[in-house]
C-alpha cells in the first residue's frame, strides 16, 4: 500500500489530538457514518469483541496470543495508550507505524468535513482501526470496548464471539451508579445468536447480562458453568488448569502476573474454543505454548530490576483490589484521575504501601495534590509535588522485599514509563 498524506506529521497529529476537545459522546451516528461512506471495512474480517470494567485488554492479549501461536494474522484494537497512540492499533503483534495512522486519520478527516461529522477522539481512533485491519486484510480482529457497550462507537461489528469480562465501579457519570446499570451497558454487545463468555461477574448484574442474552437468544458461558478454573503457582508467577468446551489444559504457566489473570486467561480460552471451528489450528497444545508468552505493558509490569520497580495501570477500587492481592507490600506512588473513586483506592492500598506516596500526573484530568490529600486524611502518606519527584523518592525506599509500585492512572503510568525510560533505562514497551 502506499501512503500519502494530506497533511504533515506535525498537523496530522495535531488534529487527532485536538479531537479531545470533542469530549466523551457515547452512540453510533458518527461511526456509523464514518463506516458507511468509506466502504464498512469492520465488516471485512470476523471480530471478537470484549466488554468490561476491568481485563479486557488482559483478555484480547491471551485471545491475541493464541491466534498469533496458530499461525494467524490478527488485528487488535486497544485503549487507551501508554507511550503514543499507535500503540492501540497492533496488526500481528506489531503497531502501526507513523505514515499509516496519519494516511487513516486523513481519509476520516476529510470525510468528517465534507459530511459535517465532529467526531471525538476514541470514534477517530475506533474508525482508523477498522480501516487498517481490512487494509492488512488480518484473519481475525480484535476490539476491545472504550466505555459502557451499548452506545460504544465499537459497538457497531458483528461478532463472531463476545465477552464481558468483569463488572465493577467506573465510569458511573456514563455508566450508572449501580453494578445492575453498568451491566446493562456492557450487555449491549451482545448481539442476536452470539455466543457471550462471562467471567467473575455478582449475582445481581449477572442477571441483567442473562436477561439480555436470553432478548438476544445468544448463549452464555458461565465461569464455573461451562468452564472451570483453578489457578496455581504464586501471585507473581501464576499457572492455570482449565477445563471446558472440549478443553483440558493442566497447570500451565501464564505470561502475565496476579492471580486475576487466571480468570482473565480463562475468558481468552472460551473464547478461542468458541471460535476453533473457523480457526482450526487453536488446540490445547497451541494454546499452553501462548499463554506461556503473553505480554501485556503497564499489567503488574516489572521495569526494573534494581531496584524493583512494577507499574500498573489500575485506575479503579477492583483494579486495586487485585494489586493488594498480589503485592503484600511495596513503595507506593499513587496519582489518580479526577473522575476516578480516589477514596475507596487508597483505601485498599494504604495498608500495602509503605510509605504511600501522593502525587499528581501532568495534564488536566490528573486530581490535584491539595484534593487528593484531603481524601487521604485517615491514612499514613508522603507527598511529593510532581510525578517525577516522587518516582526519584519511591526508588530511594524501595527493596528486593518492597518494590515500587506505580499506580492509579493509565496516564500516570504512561508519563512513568516515559521518565523511567529516561531516567533510570527502564525496559521499553513491548507488546
Amino acid at each position: 500500500m502506499t501512503l500519502h498524506s494530506s497533511l504533515s506529521a506535525v498537523d496530522s497529529q495535531n488534529y487527532l489530538e485536538s479531537l479531545i476537545m470533542h469530549g466523551t459522546k457515547l452512540g453510533l451516528h458518527n461511526i456509523q457514518q464514518l463506516m458507511a461512506l468509506n466502504g464498512n471495512p469492520h465488516n471485512h474480517y470476523p471480530v471478537v469483541h470484549v466488554a468490561g470494567t476491568n481485563g479486557k485488554g488482559s483478555v484480547l492479549s491471551f485471545l491475541n496470543a493464541i491466534l498469533r501461536k496458530a499461525g494467524y494474522s490478527t488485528g487488535c484494537f486497544t485503549s487507551p495508550h501508554l507511550i503514543k497512540v499507535n500503540e492501540r492499533f497492533l496488526v500481528d503483534d506489531e503497531h502501526i507505524t507513523n505514515d499509516e495512522l496519519y494516511e487513516y486519520l486523513n481519509i476520516f478527516k476529510h470525510t468528517a468535513e465534507n459530511t459535517s461529522l465532529s467526531p471525538t477522539y476514541f470514534e477517530m481512533n475506533t474508525a482508523i482501526a477498522f480501516r487498517c485491519f481490512a487494509e492488512h486484510k488480518v484473519d481475525i480482529a480484535l476490539v476491545e470496548v472504550g466505555m459502557g457497550g451499548r452506545f460504544d462507537s465499537t459497538n457497531i461489528v458483528e461478532p463472531i464471539a463476545c465477552s464481558i469480562t468483569t463488572i465493577d465501579y467506573d465510569h458511573t457519570l456514563y455508566l450508572g451508579e449501580t453494578l445492575e446499570k453498568i451491566a446493562f451497558e456492557k450487555a449491549g454487545i451482545i448481539k442476536e445468536n452470539v455466543p457471550v463468555v462471562v467471567g467473575d461477574v455478582a449475582a445481581a448484574p449477572m442477571r441483567v447480562i442473562e436477561a439480555q442474552a436470553q432478548r438476544m437468544k445468544s448463549v452464555l458461558y458461565h465461569l464455573n458453568e461451562e468452564y472451570h478454573v483453578v489457578p496455581g503457582g504464586d501471585a507473581l508467577h501464576p499457572t492455570i488448569s482449565y477445563q471446558g468446551q472440549g478443553f483440558d489444559i493442566g497447570d500451565t504457566p501464564i505470561g502475565l502476573a496476579g492471580v486475576h489473570q487466571v480468570y482473565n486467561a480463562a475468558v481468552a480460552i472460551t473464547l478461542a474454543s468458541l471460535i476453533r471451528s473457523r480457526f482450526t489450528g487453536i488446540t490445547p497444545s497451541v494454546i499452553c505454548e501462548a499463554l506461556k508468552t503473553v505480554s501485556w505493558p503497564g499489567r503488574l509490569e516489572q521495569v526494573m530490576d534494581t531496584p524493583p520497580v512494577i507499574i500498573d495501570v489500575a485506575h479503579n477500587p477492583a483494579g486495586c483490589r487485585a494489586l493488594a492481592d498480589t503485592l503484600p507490600q511495596c513503595v507506593t506512588v499513587f496519582s489518580v484521575s479526577s473522575d476516578k473513586d480516589a477514596v475507596g483506592m487508597i483505601d485498599i492500598l494504604a495498608p500495602i504501601s509503605y510509605p504511600l506516596i501522593l502525587t499528581e500526573y501532568a495534564g488536566g484530568r490528573s486530581l490535584s495534590l491539595d484534593k487528593l490529600e484531603s481524601l487521604a486524611v485517615h491514612h499514613s502518606y508522603q507527598r511529593s509535588a510532581t510525578l517525577q519527584e516522587a518516582i526519584q523518592k519511591g526508588l530511594q525506599f524501595a527493596t528486593p522485599e518492597k518494590p515500587l509500585l506505580i499506580t492509579g492512572s493509565i496516564y500516570a503510568v504512561g508519563e512513568a514509563r516515559r521518565f523511567l525510560l529516561s531516567y533510570a533505562n527502564a525496559r521499553s514497551v513491548v507488546f
